[in-house]
């Protein structure tokens, strides 16, 4: 009973100081902080996976990039080759058709050259002055939207 008396008055004297108090504080604390730690991990952990996905999504979008240009390139390639094998094509006619214009009219060919050149020369000065028609076209447009812009800026707002 002695001891039992003892300890009472050892707690008292401990609690009189706010040992026991104290005590509290400290595993709230250690608790509070042991949460907190748990949140932390997470986050990490969040910002982590985060992380490997945009790095994954990169090297998905890496390699969708690069079949995509594999695909341009050959589609380019077969490109070529149809307009190679167009102008192959318009070689051989030409070829067959002077060698049929030589065996109809002579030694006349040069007039026909002479003739293609002109037409030739015909169709740029026709395509540079649509060109020519088609700037100033443009230019005139630009000018109805900017007057139309500014007759609406008045309209909407007027003279403040």
């Amino acid at each position: 009973m002695q001891v039992w008396a003892t300890l009472r008055s050892a707690t008292d004297v401990a609690d009189q100081f706010g040992f026991l108090e104290g005590a509290k504080g400290v595993s709230s604390s250690l608790n509070a902080s042991r949460e907190v730690s748990k949140e932390l991990t997470k986050s990490i952990a969040d910002t982590q996976k985060e992380a490997s996905d945009v790095a994954q999504q990169r090297n998905l979008d890496r390699r969708r990039e690069l079949r995509e240009n594999e695909v341009r390139k050959e589609l380019f390639l077969k490109r070529v080759l149809i307009a190679w094998e167009h102008e192959e094509q318009v070689r051989r006619e030409e070829a067959r058709l002077r060698a049929d214009f030589l065996k109809k009219y002579g030694k006349r060919w040069a007039e026909v050259e002479a003739l293609r050149a002109k037409l030739e020369k015909q169709e740029k000065e026709f395509q540079k002055a649509f060109d020519s028609d088609l700037s100033r076209a443009r230019w005139a447009q630009f000018w109805c939207f900017a007057v139309a812009a500014w007759i609406a800026y008045f309209i909407v707002w007027g003279n403040k």
